[in-house]
């Protein structure tokens, strides 16, 4: 994480340790297991929607209620 930060101040992507592509897929791989131990289930993945295949986990665990009025718009 540090040298990601580092990378955005000094604006070198030469000297970022991983490409971004592999971090954000190693995020994603992350989230999905933190979702299927809190879950408790064994999920599959939709790569091409990037959502789980049961609909019920989706709402639960990859969307959030907002507070105070807040709301994503539609698109």
């Amino acid at each position: 994480m540090v040298n990601f930060i580092n990378v955005i101040k000094s604006r070198k992507m030469e000297d970022l340790h991983c490409s971004i592509q592999a971090g954000a897929h190693i995020a994603t791989v992350a989230q999905m297991g933190n979702t299927a131990y809190r879950s408790g289930q064994k999920l599959q993945w939709n790569s091409a929607k990037n959502k789980f295949t049961d609909k019920n986990i989706n709402n639960k665990y990859l969307t959030k209620e907002y507070h105070n009025g807040y709301k994503l718009p539609k698109v």
